[in-house]
């Protein structure tokens, strides 16, 4: 009864068959699509302004994901997209950072690449995990795998408002500004939060997959403007 169910949905484009799944994931399961997740956020009554911020991935944002780990990089990089949030790549742009997002944190293992922290919601559906642009996006940084980094959400912020950075062989590089914090900032239960990077090189927790590296013009970007 719920294989008949859903092989209506997937008539309806609601749903990917597991066949096609299979193709994208290595899982014989059945997957929402753009259409079945718009569907879906109706009658949950969920405005579609949240939308972006669902933990849930529809086929095409995953194939977007697969093909943005899987893309060869160009021999010279630009972290910088001129053309990125004109109105006529606006749709596209939307769906493209989504799979930038899943692609990074998949990529990454779902683990902070400073802290290494890895921990899923009690539900397994999210994880406490972002993608972080290091050419940010306001910048018109790329949705690229390049250009990305997988972040806790406090280790996320402290790198856009450039309390951290990276050298170019990927080390934390803390702000010299850290010796102007007071005494009482920046201290959780005794652990200096940003401090502790300042006394010890500390090396990212980095993809196996070396070309998949964050890119150092990327880097330089962002230890210059940020």
């Amino acid at each position: 009864m719920l294989y008949r169910a859903a092989e209506a949905l997937a008539k309806r484009q609601l749903l990917s068959r597991p066949t096609e799944t299979f193709r994208v994931t290595k899982k014989r399961e059945w997957m929402l699509t753009e259409m079945g997740l718009d569907e879906a956020i109706k009658l949950r009554n969920i405005p579609s302004t949240e939308k972006e911020s669902l933990p849930v991935a529809s086929i095409e944002v995953q194939k977007l994901a697969e093909a943005i780990k899987n893309q060869p990089k160009p021999k010279c990089y630009d972290p910088v997209d001129t053309s990125k949030g004109t109105a006529v790549k606006k749709g596209e742009c939307f769906l493209r950072t989504r799979g930038f997002r899943r692609a990074v944190v998949e990529a990454y293992g779902f683990r902070c690449a400073v802290c290494g922290l890895k921990i899923p919601s009690p539900t397994g559906l999210s994880w406490e995990v972002e993608a972080a642009h290091i050419v940010p996006s306001h910048a018109r940084g790329r949705d690229d795998i390049w250009n990305g980094l997988a972040l806790c959400r406090l280790h996320h912020w402290a790198f856009d408002v450039g309390w951290f950075t990276l050298s170019s062989d990927c080390q934390v590089q803390v702000s010299d500004e850290i010796h102007r914090l007071p005494p009482d900032c920046g201290v959780m239960g005794g652990y200096e939060f940003i401090k502790t990077f300042a006394m010890s090189p500390t090396r990212l927790y980095l993809p196996d997959r070396a070309e998949i590296h964050p890119d150092q013009a990327a880097i330089l970007w962002h230890r210059k403007y940020v």
